[in-house]
């Protein structure tokens, strides 16, 4: 059985991604800061007769992260998919901005990826394919006043996939990059704005089909970047 890693899995977008992985066969490494944030998830995938793994990681920490790895290709087989979700955030004026806000959020926004896709493309190119998403957002494309961490971060993202796609499409490695332009309904948004109709924000599970029908795309008809926002929403 081939295995997928899921890096920043909690109740939203991750588990989503996991659960959709799972269905497409894979066997599913959950990787999070927090066993308890990926145990229910790996009990989902366990109860549709699925094989998950909870990895407890810092991915910003490159050694632990390689471990992280070695440990899901030991127990769940060759590695030749990989969904990086984990992502930083801060925000605030930036003449008051702590310049390790930004650190932190470049952290784990883009050198988590490069510590994952590095220590898991060599099982793809191997077996001679593999599929890479990375999850972006509005700061993508934009950054907003205040939000100058998270605009370094997912904008550097965006770039990192580029750089992939370039380098390792040739090579049977597809690399998407999602740009997520708008809220994603999770329990915490929800239980901060009850009243908020339903069809303002994204359901998680709508991203993870549309990253599985990129996942499904024949190698002569690869998309690289999709975007995806409520109806409602500015663009």
């Amino acid at each position: 059985m081939e295995a997928a890693i899921v890096a920043g899995v909690g109740p939203g977008l991750g588990a989503s991604l996991a659960r959709a992985f799972a269905s497409e066969g894979f066997s599913v490494g959950l990787l999070s800061r927090r066993a308890e944030s990926s145990e229910p998830v790996a009990s989902q995938i366990q109860a549709m007769k699925g094989k998950a793994l909870v990895v407890p990681v810092d991915v910003t920490d490159r050694q632990a992260a390689r471990e992280a790895v070695a440990k899901i290709r030991s127990d769940l087989g060759t590695i030749t998919a990989l969904a990086y979700n984990a992502s930083g955030f801060g925000r605030g004026a930036f003449l008051d901005l702590d310049p390790e806000v930004i650190r932190q959020s470049f952290e784990v926004g883009v050198m988590g990826a490069v510590h994952l896709a590095q220590a898991v493309i060599p099982d793809m190119l191997k077996v001679g394919h593999g599929f890479i998403s990375l999850t972006g957002a509005t700061a993508s494309l934009r950054g907003r006043a205040g939000f100058a961490p998270l605009a370094i971060a997912k904008s550097s993202l965006r770039m990192l996939g580029q750089a992939l796609a370039r380098e390792f499409h040739p090579q049977g490695i597809h690399v998407i990059h999602v740009v997520v332009d708008g809220q994603i309904e999770t329990p915490r948004l929800r239980a901060r704005e009850p009243d908020r109709p339903g069809d303002t924000t994204i359901p998680p599970d709508a991203i993870a089909d549309a990253i599985i029908h990129a996942y499904r795309q024949p190698k002569n008809a690869w998309t690289h970047e999709i975007d995806i926002r409520p109806y409602v929403e500015r663009f």
